[in-house]
């Protein structure tokens, strides 16, 4: 028994609340290692006297509660237990471990791990017990209901769709004339433009619209904010972001705005004072002056400089080394104060649905709880989502985010499924159902389940420049998507055939019909379609079955109200008669996707770059 690689931590992941009557606990152990893992686990406070009239009390340890832990999931070096404490009307709770691999048992607690004899009675020892200390209903983690039966529709709104009745400029490039990513190309997509194809939105199956940054800025990307109150011009106006709004909840459709928080535009006029002012001005310490004394701009001569060191030519903090995006100092009360006005000033006044924090994991957790605190007092089922691309738990305690851009989500699938992507390490099936695994048992399952997952976004490259090019392949990611827990966004233009590397991922919408893909579009509506339909797509765990001989395949299970559905998922360029697992073996069930009755047999053949999702009728 390896006790080295046994893993656990209180108030974590693997120990949470998942609501007020129940504690999910997990522990981690070498993989292969143990036969069996059991919880022990007692309300702290229950002792009683050594014997009748005695004034001296004990552990009662002969109460103490045993529950068998099921082996949840394996990733690459771990075998992952899970048990659900729930049912004996506890707050607080002591519990520890008794680990088994056939041959020796012992007892896991919070201080030392100790031997214990094949037939074991609990050990008295009440110190060397974990401790959850009290189900408080005001730390519980909650998310908006809503949230997990959204699927997003994310638009970078210069280049989703410009209005026919906008006006003509010589600053406007002409629609889709250059594919080339560029901060300062203008292609004059709006928000009128948005709310004309909320219908083909709409139609899609999207129920959600994430928009990246609206608000005056001087790039088309606009996350270098010149002013929080206003729409940019080239986008309209507040009042139309208004009608975009109202006609949006009309359809069922939520909207949710991207805040940069971490850091301004150079034109901002509080900058702008800074750096006129200097130390005389009233919004000083609304940034990081690194060396007030030194003139507030960037040393170009220093940059030029031979073994020059990025930012080193900076006397201010920035996002990144971005010399025109000055980084907000959110300590300071007014500077706080100043951003979070904003976003109550367009919840309150617009109805606004969610926020999409940007680099959300460079801004305090102090922060972040005000801002929380103060969002959730105008409306409690607003979501708070933060752009961190790795592990977030910290800010997914119920006092921060309700879910983060699942970038870890991203990685597995598209080192699985991508074929062009050169600097990264291409994943065998077993890698990707590790990763996969890892996720899953990374986060509490309530937080899984808001989680915005995604393929790609205006940050990466497209998931069809990643595919190589072959929607056959887009459409294995799109299924693993979309038959996955959380809550799932697909990048305008992705469900009708738009690729394009990390330079080229923000091109103009076509609105063609001969440009798109209408094929890929209507396996895109499909899924979504499906999803709403079968509460299965959206349950969070799953189990992987095996495709014996067939690596390059995947299929897996999803159970929700006594009903499953299998998911095989052929990532191959060939056909291949693939064996089929037990649970599949000579049943008759219902292929979702083509609404018709299939009959299996030992084996089945997959076409390449297929899938099949199949239910139990």
């Amino acid at each position: 028994m390896d006790l080295a690689c046994f893993i656990h931590e209180p108030k974590s992941p693997l120990s949470y609340a998942f609501d007020a009557e129940t504690l999910h606990i997990r522990v981690k152990t070498k993989k292969d290692d143990l036969k069996s893992v059991t919880v022990l686990a007692m309300d702290p406070f229950n002792w009683k006297p050594v014997s009748r009239d005695s004034h001296v009390y004990e552990f009662a340890v002969d109460m103490m509660q045993r529950v068998e832990m099921k082996k949840e999931y394996v990733t690459r070096y771990h075998d992952c237990w899970f048990a659900e404490l729930t049912g004996f009307n506890w707050r607080r709770i002591k519990y520890g471990f008794v680990l088994d691999d056939g041959e020796a048992t012992c007892f896991a607690g919070c201080q030392r791990v100790t031997p214990l004899v094949r037939e074991w009675a609990p050990p008295k020892d009440y110190t060397n017990y974990y401790n959850y200390p009290y189900i408080l209903e005001e730390d519980l983690y909650e998310a908006p209901e809503w949230v997990k039966e959204t699927v997003w529709y994310q638009i970078f709104p210069d280049r989703f769709n410009r209005s026919s009745s906008s006006a003509p400029s010589d600053r406007i490039l002409e629609w889709g004339s250059d594919q080339l990513d560029g901060n300062g190309k203008i292609f004059g997509g709006n928000l009128q433009g948005v709310t004309e194809k909320l219908d083909y939105i709409q139609g899609l199956g999207c129920t959600g619209i994430y928009f990246t940054p609206i608000f005056d800025s001087p790039s088309s990307h606009k996350y270098d904010t010149k002013d929080y109150f206003n729409i940019d011009p080239v986008f309209g106006d507040n009042e139309i972001l208004g009608k975009l709004v109202e006609e949006a909840h009309k359809r069922g459709i939520r909207v949710m705005l991207d805040a940069v928080f971490n850091h301004c535009g150079y034109e901002h006029p509080f900058w702008q004072d800074v750096l006129k002012q200097g130390r005389n001005s009233p919004y000083y310490d609304y940034f990081y002056i690194l060396d007030g004394d030194k003139e507030i701009i960037p040393d170009t001569e220093l940059a030029a400089r031979e073994g020059y060191y990025f930012g080193e030519h900076l006397n201010y903090r920035t996002f990144a080394y971005t010399e025109m995006m000055p980084k907000w100092n959110t300590g300071n009360p007014e500077a706080r104060e100043y951003l979070i006005s904003a976003a109550i000033y367009w919840t309150e006044r617009y109805n606004i649905d969610g926020w999409r924090l940007d680099v959300a994991n460079e801004v305090s957790h102090d922060f972040w709880r005000v801002f929380r605190t103060k969002l959730k007092s105008i409306r409690s089922d607003i979501y708070i989502l933060g752009e961190n691309w790795l592990y977030s738990n910290p800010w997914l305690q119920g006092d921060q985010f309700d879910a983060v851009m699942n970038y870890e989500f991203t990685w597995p699938v598209t080192r699985f499924f991508g074929t062009r992507m050169p600097q990264e390490e291409q994943y065998s099936a077993e890698d990707f159902r590790y990763a996969i695994n890892q996720l899953l048992v990374s986060y509490p399952k309530h937080v899984a389940l808001n989680m915005f997952n995604l393929l790609d976004s205006h940050d990466t490259a497209r998931i069809l420049h990643l595919c190589g090019d072959n929607p056959e392949l887009v459409k294995l990611t799109y299924v693993f998507l979309l038959t996955y827990g959380g809550s799932p966004s697909i990048y305008y233009g992705g469900e009708v055939g738009v690729g394009g590397d990390e330079h080229h991922n923000r091109q103009c919408m076509p609105w063609n019909p001969e440009e798109q893909n209408q094929n890929l579009y209507e396996t895109v509506r499909r899924l979504i379609s499906l999803r709403r339909e079968h509460p299965q797509f959206k349950e969070i765990d799953l189990e992987w079955l095996s495709a014996a001989g067939h690596e390059e395949t995947l299929i897996y299970k999803k159970a929700s109200a006594g009903k499953a559905l299998y998911v095989l998922l052929h990532n191959a360029a060939v056909t291949e008669a693939v064996a089929l697992p037990e649970q599949l073996r000579n049943r008759k069930l219902i292929d979702l996707y083509n609404n018709q009755e299939l009959e299996t047999g030992k084996e089945i053949t997959l076409l390449p770059y297929s899938f099949l999702l199949l239910a139990e009728s």
